[in-house]
């Protein structure tokens, strides 16, 4: 079960479907339709599971279903996506957030505070992060988002 306060917006918005699209749409279509729309036109290191969403407090609690898309090559360094379905009169809507964390984007992070000194500085030249790696995992990112909009 994943908290609601460890979603991170993508800063996409939502994509909206309406008339029969909306009725008919669900979580396991949407893996479904994500799954062979990887085959066919991306082959990502990808799985999808269902799980759920938490939010609120102890007395006024809520929980969402939600689907969660993971790197099968990464599965523990790179974001994961939650996927939520919400559906409103005729109108659903599908999010995308990511919660987790990148061990190369935390490892960044440190680098970019040390840069201030001189022994930082040096400590970056002989640990320093794989600038060909950070980029191979936000591509990674960049075509799943891809992916995820051309399929809705």
């Amino acid at each position: 079960m994943i908290r609601f306060n460890d979603l991170k917006s993508t800063e996409k918005p939502g994509y909206r479907l309406r008339g029969e699209n909306a009725n008919v749409i669900s979580l396991p279509i949407i893996q479904e339709l994500l799954l062979q729309y990887n085959d066919e036109q991306f082959g990502l290191p990808i799985t999808i599971k269902n799980d759920q969403i938490k939010s609120g407090g102890i007395f006024n609690s809520h929980i969402e279903d939600c689907l969660i898309l993971t790197n099968t090559e990464h599965e523990n360094d790179y974001f994961k996506y939650c996927i939520t379905l919400k559906k409103q009169g005729k109108m659903a809507t599908i999010d995308m957030q990511y919660y987790g964390r990148s061990v190369l984007t935390g490892k960044k992070g440190k680098e970019e505070a040390r840069d201030n000194t001189i022994s930082g500085m040096i400590i970056n030249m002989v640990k320093g992060t794989s600038q060909v790696a950070m980029d191979a995992e936000y591509e990674y990112y960049a075509m799943l988002e891809t992916m995820f909009g051309e399929v809705f």
